[in-house]
């Protein structure tokens, strides 16, 4: 506690704090304002629900190459406010599409939009955090960067999914746009001028860097990337981790999602309940870690939390299906978030540790790519097996992949040592 209480000394950082929690809790409403769509329209279809979370990760691969090159050039704090602004008056026009009938069409659009401009606030939230704290700050500061966007979390799923079931999913998409203005008034009271590495550059310079980002295809940007990525050992592993940990998030979003709607015979009003416990587990996960982790090796915590958070996946999916128990899916998903929380506190601070400051805005952006192309992938694969398998199942077998990797990665690394940072 006393390590926190230092770095909340630090007005920058307790000011991006606050925009970060008010912009997750954005983020996490938003979502559950689509399942509530999708459920509307097609109820227990995780094809359906698949398509629309397709248009809130494909702007990535479209954008992010482009992201990192105004990330890296121009005022990170801009960024972070301007996309949040556009975010904002995107969601407010989802329920005037959404009440004139059935077609979900309008609605895949604006969500592009939506996640088109997260693609610059992801990278840009990343890449602060070193300009306001000072090197050796940066696993703790990580850690409650971590620790905040958790609680915005657990308050975006459990508040969140009571507002769009009880409330509707219009007014909680009016809420939804208005928590990212408060986002953005809350960044724009940083003091720019105490944050350091923010670069200067002429409108001509960031036309010339952008006009050549979108000169290349996206494949030479993304073969650019991975190169880069691939040079720096510690790079490799990190892009690995995150790769295997989003794929096992996409596998098992749209799938859970349903499931848990069948069992409970609810819209989102469960999964927000359950999402509420996952993500205590998280935070004090992550608090935990924040406080120990300088003594314990990095990578070794990321495949023992491989390992335990697929057998906790394996026994949320068994126990609820022969239970239908609240009270032992809540369970099994608090302590899922707290042996899966160093993967994330882990990973940035080994990039923030590895990577030249800066390139840090194109390595989040490359980074963002693999991740995201790891859930589009497995979350279009688990949705189309779950329409002829029993749910339960598609379950179990992501939560044994995951546990498998970790197994072989400890054993592997334990021989080997993929990471020389502790």
């Amino acid at each position: 506690m006393p390590k926190y209480v230092e770095i909340l000394k630090n007005r920058n950082f307790v000011l991006y704090n606050i925009g970060q929690l008010v912009s997750q809790f954005a983020d996490r409403l938003i979502h559950l304002a689509l399942i509530g769509i999708v459920y509307k329209i097609a109820p227990g279809s995780t094809v359906q629900l698949a398509k629309v979370l397709f248009f809130t990760v494909f702007p990535s691969f479209l954008i992010s190459p482009i992201a990192g090159v105004f990330v890296d050039r121009l005022n990170k704090k801009k960024v972070l406010i301007a996309a949040d602004i556009i975010r904002s008056m995107a969601v407010i026009t989802i329920p005037l599409f959404f009440l004139k009938g059935p077609s979900l069409i309008p609605v895949y659009s604006i969500v592009f939009i939506v996640f088109a401009s997260a693609c610059f606030f992801f990278p840009a939230k990343l890449s602060i955090i070193p300009d306001l704290v000072k090197k050796e700050k940066l696993l703790i500061s990580n850690s409650f960067a971590l620790v905040s966007s958790t609680m915005a979390g657990i308050i975006g799923f459990s508040l969140g999914a009571f507002l769009v079931e009880y409330l509707g999913i219009q007014k909680g998409l009016y809420l939804n746009s208005l928590a990212y203005l408060i986002s953005a008034a809350t960044l724009s009271l940083l003091s720019v001028y105490k944050i350091r590495s923010v670069q200067k550059v002429s409108f001509r310079e960031v036309e010339k860097d952008l006009g050549n980002a979108i000169k290349k295809s996206f494949l030479h940007d993304l073969k650019e990337g991975i190169i880069y990525l691939f040079s720096h050992r510690n790079a490799r592993f990190v892009v690995g981790s995150y790769f295997v940990l989003m794929s096992a998030v996409g596998s098992l979003y749209v799938v859970v999602v349903v499931f848990v709607q069948e069992i409970t015979h609810t819209m989102t009003a469960s999964i927000g309940f359950f999402g509420m416990f996952a993500f205590i587990g998280f935070l004090i996960g992550s608090s935990l870690y924040g406080k120990f982790g300088h003594n314990f090796g990095r990578s070794k915590a990321i495949f023992i939390s491989f390992i335990s958070g697929g057998i906790f996946v394996i026994l949320f999916a068994v126990i609820l299906k022969l239970t239908s128990s609240y009270a032992w899916g809540c369970f099994i998903v608090f302590l899922l978030g707290v042996v899966i929380s160093p993967v994330a506190t882990s990973g940035n601070t080994i990039i923030h540790e590895t990577i030249d400051e800066n390139m840090r805005g194109r390595v989040f952006s490359s980074i963002g790519i693999i991740m995201n192309l790891g859930f589009l992938i497995f979350m279009l694969l688990s949705s189309f097996l779950a329409e002829r398998i029993d749910r339960m199942w598609v379950i179990i077998m992501c939560g044994s992949a995951v546990s498998l990797v970790g197994i072989v990665g400890y054993i592997v690394n334990k021989k080997e040592g993929f990471v020389s940072l502790r």
